[in-house]
């Protein structure tokens, strides 16, 4: 598709082909597109008003990890006829909820109808920073570094009880548990003090978006620390006797940003947390086939695909 696509696609970007989001030539907008099927994006046990909020962050996040600001977004709905128009009010609370959490505005959208359960799809748009990053910039002998807004590996988590039990979280747990997670959206105010050479955004899974910058910049990527979890994972995963590396590894939704930078790992992560970010040292950028490895070994791809099943 990529190859379909490069004939036209602009051809003075500062952001390749295939990367999240595009900027606009002689213009200080930038773009992204996300869109979600019912059938695989929302889980069972999940309320309508999160699933809204998870869409809507999905298009932003694409945006905050290029270094733009978000102004706003257009969301398209596609509905099954025999929906009730409830559940519509629910979805857009959610929507208007996350709208609100970053001051941003509603552009408008479409509303349509859909011979299957429904499909959402989110159009965001924002403005260029001082500096635009993209996937394809990391150098050997820089460093790697994980936002720390949400934690690792809720998403996981919970998706791992739902198939051990088949019940919904909170019957297993007795806690309710939200998908909301946030942006790290100060990322944008540090790029230029951090001197970030790549970034993208832990949507797919963490080492799925590891192996993006690898393979985009033609690079390794050795792992020396793996992210703090997100403190329920920790608890709970002991509890039931579940590797939390796998949550961690492969859950995705973590909405992180994973970036790298030629700055020692004191001077960064004191500087995000100046700004009121946290950000923890997770590795280095090598030589070699595009790759990521911890402890020597290499880390089998994975996270989540469209395409596949979801375990």
């Amino acid at each position: 598709i990529l190859d379909w696509m490069s004939r036209y696609y602009p051809k003075d970007t500062k952001i390749p082909l295939g990367d999240d989001a595009v900027d606009i030539p002689g213009s200080n907008i930038i773009t992204s597109i996300d869109g979600y099927s019912l059938d695989f994006s929302k889980y069972e046990w999940e309320e309508w008003p999160d699933w809204g909020w998870r869409a809507v962050t999905s298009a932003l996040s694409d945006i905050v990890c290029k270094g733009a600001k978000p102004y706003g977004v257009s969301v398209s709905l596609g509905l099954n006829r025999g929906l009730s128009f409830s559940i519509v009010k629910e979805i857009y609370e959610g929507i208007f909820e996350v709208l609100e959490e970053y001051d941003l505005y509603l552009l408008g959208g479409d509303t349509n109808a859909s011979s299957e359960k429904g499909w959402i799809t989110v159009s965001a748009i924002g403005f260029k920073g001082r500096k635009l990053l993209s996937r394809f910039g990391a150098s050997p002998g820089e460093y790697v570094y994980t936002t720390l807004e949400n934690g690792y590996g809720l998403s996981g988590l919970i998706w791992r009880l739902y198939k051990k039990y088949g019940v919904s979280p909170k019957q297993t747990t007795g806690r309710e548990i939200k998908l909301r997670p946030k942006i790290p959206i100060k990322f944008i105010d540090l790029i230029d003090e951090l001197d970030v050479t790549s970034s993208v955004d832990v949507s797919d899974g963490f080492i799925k978006s590891l192996y993006i910058i690898a393979q985009s910049s033609n690079v390794s990527i050795i792992l020396e620390n793996l992210p703090r979890p997100n403190t329920f994972v920790e608890e709970v995963a002991s509890k039931e006797d579940i590797d939390i590396r796998d949550c961690i590894f492969y859950g995705g939704e973590d909405y992180e940003i994973v970036f790298t930078s030629g700055l020692e790992p004191e001077n960064v992560v004191s500087k995000c947390m100046e700004y009121g970010v946290e950000c923890m040292y997770i590795g280095r950028v090598g030589e070699g086939k595009p790759s990521v490895l911890y402890g020597g070994n290499e880390i089998r791809y994975g996270g989540w695909d469209q395409f596949k099943d979801r375990s």
